[in-house]
This record gives structure tokens, sequence and C-alpha cells, in this order.
């Protein structure tokens, strides 16, 4: 489908990009990962009804809609900029008129870093929406969640930059699993997953 028949099919408007910079220079702009990549995504990492999956820098809703829609997943989005949190919870209003049964959906303005992580949360998606600070001040978060609730935990990168895989692969426990790479000549159009299970890791 089009980016445009995803939208009519969700009942969302989640396409135009930031205009402008953000108010943090810590945060990036926003910009909705294509349909078309998550699509490849879907096919290819699919996921569980029991997941429970955060989306940092969510901007508008798009990821947290289409995999509640998808997987019929619990999907958090956390953005710190009010203005897209506010359309993001107007996308919800629609979204519910005709999709309630499929997953849940929910919103919180917040910074990532301060953000407290779900006991239940096992997926974490990025899309470049900070600086690696900013990242490891997160990834330290899940990294204590986990220890308090054990769980295999899954991080996810689309366009993923050089700093968060230098951080991940030389300074965590976390162990790439997966490379999904769209069909594109840009080496960075991909998503990387990234995995920790304190059963199986000698950290």
């Amino acid at each position: 489908m089009t980016e445009q028949q995803y939208e009519r099919l969700l009942q969302i408007e989640t396409a135009k990009p930031q205009q402008g910079f953000p108010t943090s220079v810590e945060y990036h702009r926003y910009e909705p990962t294509p349909y078309a990549a998550l699509d490849l995504l879907r096919d290819a990492y699919p996921l569980e009804p029991t997941d429970t999956v955060v989306d940092f820098g969510s901007g508008k809703g798009r990821l947290p809609f289409y995999l509640a829609y998808t997987f019929r997943v619990r999907a958090i989005g956390v953005e710190m900029d009010g203005g897209y949190h506010e359309e993001a919870l107007q996308n919800w209003v629609n979204y519910t008129k005709k999709h309630r049964s499929r997953g849940s959906v929910q919103f919180e303005c917040a910074y990532a870093e301060r953000f407290m992580i779900p006991p239940e949360a096992n997926r974490f998606y990025f899309f470049n929406p900070f600086s690696v600070q900013v990242f490891r001040q997160v990834v330290a978060n899940i990294l204590d969640s986990v220890e308090l609730s054990p769980r295999p935990v899954d991080i996810i990168l689309y366009y993923p930059s050089d700093d968060y895989l230098h951080f991940l692969n030389d300074e965590t426990p976390f162990r790439y699993v997966q490379d999904v790479r769209l069909p594109l000549k840009n080496l960075h159009e991909r998503f990387l997953i990234y995995r920790f299970d304190m059963m199986e890791s000698s950290w």
C-alpha cells in the first residue's frame, strides 16, 4: 500500500516531517519511518500480541499505530514535543473509532531519558531520535529495568547511526541478531536488531 492508503486505513495523519529544528539540541528532527520500510520489517521480524513495544521519539504515532494494527501488540509512544504529542492523541481518537480492538496504543509526553521503562516492555524502537548521550541513558534505563524484571529485550534501530552502533557493540551486553535491508543503494537504509537475554549473556 502507498503512504496515503495506509494513512486512510489507520485513520491517522503522520506524513509530514518536522519543519525547522527541535527545541533541544540533544533531540533530532521528527521524520516518520516509511510504511514501505515497516512492511519489510513486518515480514522479517514478526511480533506477538504479548509483546510491548516502546517507540522513542514517536512523533505523531505512526509506528505505534502500525504495530498495534498489524500485530495487535501494546505500543507506547514517547515524545518530548508537546505539539506532536497532541497530534498523536488526536490520531489515537481517530484510530480507536475504527480499530479499537486492534492492539493497544498509548502516548507519553516525556523526555526519553526520564521515561520509566514498564516492566513488561520488551521491544524498543529508535529512528535516530536523539544524540548518543541520550541513547546511552535510555539503554541504561532499559538494562536497569531488565535487572529488576528479567526478560529478553530487543532494540530495533532504523537507519542506525555509527555512534549508536559503536556504543551497543562496545559498551553494552546487547548483541546483534538480525539485519533487515531495504532494496536501496544506501547502506544505512536498514533495520538492525540487537538483543539482550540475561539467561544467555556472560556480561
